[in-house]
């Protein structure tokens, strides 16, 4: 009796059950980890290790126009300034109430909440142009006596601070309209070689951080009579106010060479290696429109890339698992968290909340494209047995996979479609490979329509004899 006897050079099956993010790198990616995809668009970790679509959002309230700054009064209220000179509070109605008027239309504006002498917390704002203002818990108006053509506004150890040109202001202790009296309130010249001016203020773990494009400093010290100026780096600095963001005592800021963290030593931009070739990418004659913010777990950053001069790229990093994503479907140009919310205001005028299955009723679409995956030599041939995927496809949503014989590049073959007619959890969904035979690399695109969570993609393939 003739038995058939087993093909030569057939592998086991090879397993990818736990997906550690995006890492774009420079060459097509051979040596990256399988767990890592060289394009990852609109999925997140909140299924980790498995990959799911990124939640959506609904738009709040009536989109007004250019988002110029957000702040938040008592963790509790939402206040936005738009490009049509308004202070605006988000009602929990999902309406706008304009609290103040006739401001600039182009100002970028800065919030921090402080109580001091003013009879309760009070939100305060500023831009550098306007008078900077305060809101009570009822009306927005004027801060008396603060120094004029100021921006940047912070609060640390019981002061107010803001920046002019290349100096920082500070107020009276626990006093917010007290800027003159001698030897409490007063200013601090912050000079450098190149005439900089400041970009940033941002309070960090016991000293206030100051900022300006090519270098920063610590200001030590609870008042004038012990504050000390310490350089920090002549190299590095932030691109503006609103690429600063302190979370948990470690404070993140943008700069042309790279994203960096920092708490007490040199500033380390080790972590965002995976995405350099982003910020590499982007458009300097912009950088006021890059922004970075939170929610307590992952750290965004909104850049405009190439010629964009609105953000297109939002970069999802999240704190927990050091792993990188990109969301697509937003123009973010600043965030304000709130507990247990996000929103992410825009530069084409809308507010969003971030949550949902939908961007506003919409269907999410979602990308993932793996690393050029070899035999055990670059050089050797390779024939796919088998592939299959572990998904769970809710009735509605879809996947298409896509298949590549080439390293890089945009030729991929349609292998499958899927559309859930019902709910599918951790479906088996098996993968034609007749079309990848003879070729040294091999990728897989996976297209997702609707939420979708990724549990495993699993290739079983056949090493050709070297020759």
């Amino acid at each position: 009796m003739a038995y058939w006897g087993s093909l030569r050079g057939v592998l086991d099956p090879i397993p990818i059950r736990s997906f550690n993010g995006l890492y774009k790198p420079d060459d097509p990616g051979f040596n990256l980890d399988d767990s890592l995809m060289t394009e990852l668009t609109n999925f997140c970790p909140d299924a980790f290790p498995a990959l799911t679509t990124k939640p959506g959002y609904t738009v709040a309230g009536s989109a007004v126009g250019p988002v110029l700054g957000m702040g938040a009064w008592k963790e509790k209220e939402l206040h936005v300034v738009f490009a049509d000179g308004t202070w605006r509070r988000l009602n929990n109605d999902g309406t706008w109430t304009t609290l103040a008027s006739g401001l600039s239309t182009s100002a970028e504006w800065s919030f921090c909440n402080f109580q001091g002498n003013l009879g309760g917390i009070n939100l305060i704002g500023s831009n550098g142009v306007d008078t900077i203002k305060r809101y009570d818990g009822s009306t927005v108006q004027d801060l008396a006596n603060a120094p004029a053509a100021s921006n940047y506004i912070e609060q640390h150890d019981n002061r107010v601070y803001c920046a002019s040109g290349n100096i920082i202001k500070y107020s009276a202790l626990r006093k917010a309209d007290d800027w003159a009296t001698v030897n409490d309130a007063g200013e601090i010249v912050v000079e450098s070689p190149d005439g900089e001016l400041v970009t940033a203020v941002r309070a960090g773990p016991k000293h206030l951080i100051v900022f300006k494009p090519n270098s920063m400093y610590d200001l030590l010290g609870t008042g004038p009579r012990d504050y000390t100026l310490v350089p920090i780096a002549a190299d590095i600095g932030a691109v503006n106010n609103d690429c600063t963001v302190n979370i948990g005592g470690l404070v993140y800021f943008l700069h042309t060479t790279g994203l960096y963290t920092y708490a007490s030593a040199r500033p380390n931009k080790d972590f965002c290696k995976p995405v350099m070739p982003y910020i590499r990418r982007i458009n300097l004659a912009v950088l006021d429109k890059c922004a970075l913010g939170t929610d307590g777990l992952n750290l965004f950053a909104s850049l405009p890339l190439d010629t964009a001069t609105t953000p297109n790229i939002l970069l999802q990093y999240n704190l927990e698992r050091g792993t990188w994503y990109a969301w697509g479907d937003y123009t973010a140009v600043d965030f304000q968290s709130l507990p247990g919310k996000l929103y992410v205001g825009g530069a084409d005028g809308a507010v969003r909340l971030v949550g949902g299955t939908t961007n506003a009723g919409a269907a999410i679409t979602s990308t993932l494209i793996t690393k050029p995956f070899t035999a055990g030599s670059m050089a050797r041939k390779q024939q796919w047995f088998k592939l299959w995927l572990v998904a769970s496809v809710p009735s509605g949503s879809s996947v298409s996979v896509y298949l590549s014989g080439q390293e890089s590049g945009e030729d991929w073959e349609l292998a499958k479609t899927i559309t859930a007619e019902a709910d599918l959890q951790f479906k088996m969904i098996l993968v034609p490979t007749g079309q990848i035979k003879n070729v040294n690399a091999v990728r897989i695109k996976l297209v997702c329509t609707g939420p979708v969570t990724i549990h495993e993609i699993t290739r079983q393939l056949r090493e050709m004899p070297m020759r």
